[in-house]
C-alpha cells in the first residue's frame, strides 16, 4: 500500500469503529461506548499513525574563495578553487513517540480529555539519489569523493538539527493529530480535548476539573 493511501485508510477505520461503538452503545447502553473512548491501545494507534510527513529541499554551499575581488582570491580561482553546492530533496516525518511515554485518558459528562507527548522529529532522510550537485575547481585541485561526502554529512547534520526545532512542522502535526482523534469520538456525541505535554504549563486546570 502507498504511503498517500495511508490517512484515507485511516479516516476509514477511525469512522468505521466510531460508528460500531455508537450502535453497540445502542444496543448494550453506554458501557460499551464507553469503553471505546477510553481504550487507550486504539488511541495510542491512531495518535502514532497520524503522523505528519514533510517534504522539500536541503541546500548547503562550501567554497574557499572570498569574492574580494583581490589578486590573490583571483589566483585561488584559478588554481586552487574548491566550491560545492549540493541541493538534496528531504522526507520528514512528525509525530509522537509512544514507546517511552504513555497517553492519558480522562473521561466525565460525555467529555474525553487525551494528554499526548509532544509531536517531534520521528524521522529525516535525504534522497541522495536526487542530488543536484554543482562544483568548480581550480587548475590544481584533483577531484575527491572525499570532500563530497564530508559535505554531505554536514548537510544532513546541520538540516536535522533544524527540523528537529522547526515549530511550523510540530504545530502542523499537533493539528493533524487533533482532527484525527475529534473524528474518531464524532459517531460516539463525544467531545474531546486533545493536549501535548508542552501545553499543560499554560492551563491551571484540565477541562474535566
Amino acid at each position: 500500500m502507498q504511503k498517500s493511501c495511508l490517512p484515507v485508510v485511516i479516516l476509514f477505520c477511525v469512522v468505521g469503529i466510531g460508528v460500531l461503538a455508537y450502535f453497540l452503545g445502542k444496543r448494550n447502553g453506554t458501557r460499551t461506548v464507553d469503553h471505546v473512548a477510553l481504550n487507550a491501545a486504539f488511541v495510542q494507534e491512531v495518535a502514532e499513525l497520524s503522523s505528519l510527513e514533510v517534504q522539500g529541499t536541503a541546500s548547503i554551499k562550501t567554497t574557499n574563495i572570498a569574492n574580494d575581488g583581490s589578486l590573490s582570491d583571483e589566483l585561488k580561482k584559478m588554481f586552487t578553487e574548491q566550491t560545492l553546492n549540493i541541493s538534496v530533496p528531504y522526507i520528514a516525518k512528525y509525530g509522537v513517540d509512544l514507546a517511552a511515554q504513555q497517553l492519558t485518558i480522562e473521561e466525565k459528562n460525555k467529555q474525553v480529555y487525551i494528554v499526548l507527548p509532544t509531536p517531534q522529529l520521528l524521522s529525516y532522510e535525504l534522497r541522495l539519489d536526487r542530488a543536484d550537485a554543482m562544483t568548480r575547481k581550480g587548475l590544481l585541485v584533483s577531484p575527491g569523493e572525499a570532500a563530497y561526502s564530508t559535505v554531505e554529512k554536514k548537510l544532513y547534520t546541520g538540516t536535522r538539527k533544524q527540523m528537529e526545532t522547526y515549530t511550523m512542522y510540530i504545530e502542523q502535526a499537533k493539528e493533524k493529530i487533533r482532527k484525527v482523534l475529534e473524528l474518531y469520538y464524532v459517531p460516539m456525541q463525544f467531545k474531546v480535548d486533545v493536549v501535548f505535554k508542552d501545553e499543560i504549563k499554560s492551563k491551571v486546570n484540565t477541562p474535566l476539573n
